[in-house]
């Protein structure tokens, strides 16, 4: 079963808390997608992303389009 959680601040502990006393391997924690998106804003601010301007290759595709009507 997958359950999406959201627990006010003052009883996060207390949630961790019971996580932890479960038997291994019971829960399987996710991070949510924050880190990730972080990961990728740092990595586009950075110039290590490789990134293509929206009008590039927009031609074909609206080509593609037309070509359909």
């Amino acid at each position: 079963m997958t359950m999406m959680l959201n627990v006010d601040e003052k009883y996060v502990s207390k949630v961790e808390n019971f996580i932890a006393s479960l038997p291994e391997g019971a829960v399987e924690l996710k991070n949510s997608l924050d880190d990730e998106i972080a990961k990728r804003v740092a990595e586009y601010r950075s110039s290590k992303m490789q990134t293509t301007p929206l009008m590039d290759g927009l031609q074909s595709i609206r080509e593609k389009l037309v070509s359909q009507l």
